[in-house]
């Protein structure tokens, strides 16, 4: 019998760095760059209530940078993930507290926390946006069945 590649080595996962601090200064990035997020999410999720198309662009092109800017840090931690073996932030988190790092498991339960704060209100942002484009599209429609348009001045306007 021949069991030739019968048998796999069973990988571990990599160290985390050579420094132990490195994770944590990630995820304390990552934190603050989703804090940093949900405030200008909360920002636009207020000016939509006061119907200031200007202000509401302005907010939304804000919020849309700061997620592309934020984008390499979100792929260096989930960098850090994947050489811990860890599918999510609480696997991350307990493989860290494994390794006996426990101020980075503790910042990646915060972080997923804050994912989660920022998720819900994104959900929330999003469907006030959605209510609020209904509103103008039916004002619209409205106001076209009255006859008020100009050379297309009525949409210009809204």
């Amino acid at each position: 019998m021949n069991f030739s590649g019968q048998f796999r080595q069973v990988e571990h996962p990599a160290p985390l760095s050579r420094e132990p601090g490195d994770a944590s200064m990630l995820l304390r990035q990552g934190l603050e760059l989703v804090e940093a997020l949900s405030l200008k999410l909360h920002q636009l999720d207020a000016l939509m209530l006061t119907g200031k198309p200007n202000e509401i662009s302005e907010a939304a092109a804000s919020v849309e940078v700061a997620l592309q800017d934020a984008a390499p840090a979100f792929a260096e931690i989930t960098e850090m993930m994947g050489r811990l073996g860890a599918s999510n932030l609480a696997a991350a988190a307990a493989q860290l507290r494994h390794i006996e790092q426990t101020d980075a498991a503790g910042l990646a339960d915060a972080l997923r926390g804050a994912l989660s704060r920022f998720a819900k209100r994104s959900v929330n942002a999003t469907r006030r946006a959605q209510q609020l484009n209904r509103g103008l599209s039916a004002a619209l429609r409205g106001l076209q069945a009255l006859g008020v348009q100009e050379a297309g001045r009525l949409i210009a306007e809204a």
